[in-house]
């Protein structure tokens, strides 16, 4: 996972950078990745990378392991 995503997550959700691991989870562990957090950070990597997730991907984005997949998958193939 490269720097900016880790920061973007840590900067939106009001945690340490370090607490941003693949493992990280929406809804459990970090306070501030709920329902709103989780629009406000799917906000942020899109307006970052200068992509669009799909309603089913916004869905699906359950952990750190998933975001970092899915902007993979949308920088790769623009």
């Amino acid at each position: 996972m490269d720097e900016q995503l880790r920061s973007i997550i840590a900067d939106t959700l009001g945690i340490e950078l370090t607490d941003v691991t693949p493992e990280l989870r929406r809804g459990s562990d970090a306070a501030d990745w709920d329902s709103m957090g989780h629009l406000r950070l799917v906000t942020a990597v899109e307006e970052a990378y200068d992509i669009r997730f799909t309603m089913t991907e916004i869905e699906r984005i359950t952990t750190v392991a998933e975001l970092d997949e899915a902007v993979a998958h949308h920088t790769a193939n623009p």
